[in-house]
């Protein structure tokens, strides 16, 4: 039994207790009045607590519920979405009317093969051009 405890069903806990153990007790004739006007209060608490009770059953209910829809319209979003994306295009900026971000266009690098070509034909167009003073050391500090 918690004496200090501040939670509901402990205070409840407390007040029943004295409840009960006032009623049994002859000797405070002189609290009767408050003891009725303590089970009062405690079958009032005792009646909301349990309102309170069916309603978060209620609420847990609804919030899977919730849950539920959220996932069966992101889902039905999503075919309306791939369908948009198939009609439109991917990378249409049409899609951003309907809330869909479209797919960036991006451009590729040139592969393995692409940049040893360029690099093949740069290299023999260097060696038509004839270098320019070849035969001379470079001047430092002349």
């Amino acid at each position: 039994m918690a004496i200090t405890g501040q939670s509901r069903s402990e205070r409840f806990s407390r007040w029943q207790l004295l409840v009960n153990n006032l009623k049994e007790s002859a000797a405070l004739p002189h609290v009767t009045e408050e003891i009725a006007q303590l089970e009062a209060l405690l079958a009032e608490a005792r009646a909301l607590q349990n309102r309170y009770e069916h309603f978060r059953t209620q609420a847990r209910e609804v919030q899977v519920e919730l849950t539920r829809l959220g996932r069966t319209g992101d889902a039905v979003r999503g075919r309306l979405g791939a369908n948009l994306r198939g009609k439109l295009g991917f990378s249409s900026e049409s899609l951003m009317r309907y809330g869909y971000k479209p797919q960036p266009v991006t451009r590729r690098r040139p592969g393995a093969a692409a940049r040893a070509k360029a690099a093949a034909q740069a290299k023999a167009e260097a060696a038509k051009a004839p270098a320019a003073g070849a035969g001379e050391a470079p001047k430092f500090g002349a």
